[in-house]
């Protein structure tokens, strides 16, 4: 079984990247691999710049059969601000394929996050409170882009697919670690290369 490590979650938009030739697709797929890095290092302010992200954002997340929508900046600002406020930032794709279009970025990925066994995520199920587990499950999702920027996430969790996993403590990440470790990959996505990106749909 393959164990979430940080460090790894650009490898599918890092794989897309080396293929496609197209400038507006690319500069798509850089914003989302900012987007990503800034994320899980918990620099989510850094997501909502005009330059990533367009000024009336739409979340739609259905996980285990349930949605949350947040529609426009203020909600979106709020479920970020929660996620690294509680400290569950760090998650990522264990496997991903990225695909892009005029449209946006379309992904197919196992996504999974390393938590204590007595994290309220494994409530109710049968694990140790003091093991140390991965939780995975699959989903599809749709990013559209509007000139260059951000539009929404549509995100599509395959509920039947979900896995709880007992793995090594050492897979288990800090935020503060994870920050770390992503430091160099997130130097490698520098905003004013964002930036300039947007030209290419301003012509």
């Amino acid at each position: 079984m393959k164990v979430f490590d940080v460090r790894e979650i650009t490898t599918g938009v890092d794989a897309a990247l080396a293929v496609v030739e197209n400038p507006r697709h690319r500069h798509m797929l850089k914003n989302y691999r900012r987007h990503a890095l800034l994320e899980v290092s918990g620099f989510w302010e850094d997501i909502l710049v005009p330059e990533m992200t367009v000024d009336h954002p739409l979340y739609r997340l259905t996980e285990r059969g349930r949605t949350h929508v947040c529609d426009g900046m203020k909600e979106v600002r709020e479920f970020y601000r929660e996620i690294v406020d509680s400290g569950v930032n760090v998650f990522g794709a264990l496997d991903e394929q990225v695909a892009v279009s005029d449209y946006g970025i379309f992904i197919e990925a196992v996504f999974a996050q390393v938590v204590r066994g007595a994290d309220a995520a494994l409530a109710g199920e049968d694990v140790d409170p003091d093991g140390t587990y991965q939780i995975s499950h699959r989903f599809a999702a749709a990013w559209p882009y509007r000139d260059g920027r951000l539009a929404g996430e549509f995100i599509y969790d395959d509920t039947g697919s979900w896995r709880f996993d007992e793995v090594d403590p050492s897979a288990l990440m800090s935020p503060a670690e994870a920050r770390e470790a992503l430091a160099p990959l997130l130097a490698q996505s520098p905003l004013a290369e964002i930036e300039n990106g947007l030209r290419l749909f301003r012509a």
